[in-house]
């Protein structure tokens, strides 16, 4: 039996949970998941026990794949000590192997099309900037302000959230509240998120794109169905799973002696909602 284990801060959100819903059809008759949920935003010193006891039990995981979180060095430690190589999925972290989407040419590819649209007055949604995640939010909000520095613009107000479509609907009541005149948001935390964002708008009675024109990240099930439609950055989901597995069962020891960095393209998708 072969165990790998797998570690997201909350592996039923969005990105993370469909990672590795992909990757639990990826595992084979001998190969065994052991799964944790980090809850890295509530405490540093739970997030590492939770991934510590990921190496309880015999035989010890040949690697670890961690999907939006950076692991303390302790845990990196621990699992290096037991020679099993650590694999971020749209995180990034020395001594690490990452597979990723290019953040930052996603949120340059948001802030392009907002602007060839007219829109001057673009708020960003972001994810959150903390020890354990944050290099995907970083990159895309500086990947945003490069495409709207080439036309001589800079965002009305960023505002850093989780990525619920709860925490979509309290960004748009502040950016209503604080920064009046906003006639776009590009929601980088996710289409969860920005779903949120669609929602709060309608019920303000903002017309979509008209008065607001919205754009999420990630395009998953949900940008499709929203009302309307949400125009999205597309990441590569389903690829960048099977790359991450693949690291981590096939190449292990390969990328435990030289971690590897594999970066897949975004892909902007226009619908309706701006």
């Amino acid at each position: 039996m072969v165990r790998i284990a797998v570690a997201a801060d909350n592996l039923g959100s969005s990105f993370p949970g469909l990672v590795y819903a992909r990757m639990k059809k990826l595992a084979g008759p001998d190969q065994v998941i052991v799964e944790c949920a980090t809850q890295g935003s509530t405490s540093a010193e739970l997030a590492r026990a939770r991934l510590l006891g990921l190496l309880q039990g015999e035989p010890k995981p040949i690697a670890l794949i961690a999907i939006s979180i950076r692991p303390d060095p302790v845990s990196l430690a621990a699992f290096r000590e037991v020679r099993a190589p650590v694999v971020l999925v749209d995180e990034e972290l020395e001594g690490t192997s990452t597979v990723a989407v290019d953040n930052a040419l996603g949120g340059y590819l948001a802030g392009a099309h907002l602007v060839a649209a007219g829109r001057t007055r673009i708020a960003v949604v972001a994810g959150v900037l903390e020890a354990q995640a944050g290099t995907n939010s970083a990159a895309r909000l500086e990947g945003f302000r490069k495409a709207l520095a080439e036309k001589g613009l800079q965002p009305a107000a960023v505002i850093h959230c989780r990525y619920s479509r709860k925490d979509g609907v309290a960004a748009l009541d502040e950016l209503l509240a604080y920064h009046r005149g906003i006639d776009a948001v590009f929601c980088a935390a996710g289409d969860l998120c920005a779903a949120g964002v669609l929602s709060a708008a309608r019920e303000r009675g903002l017309k979509i794109p008209g008065d607001l024109a919205v754009v999420g990240f990630d395009d998953n099930a949900v940008a499709a169905i929203s009302d309307p439609p949400l125009t999205t950055v597309r990441q590569p989901l389903q690829r960048l799973a099977d790359e991450a597995f693949r690291l981590a069962t096939a190449e292990t020891a390969a990328i435990f002696a030289r971690p590897k960095r594999v970066i897949f393209s975004p892909e902007l998708v226009v619908r309706a909602s701006g």
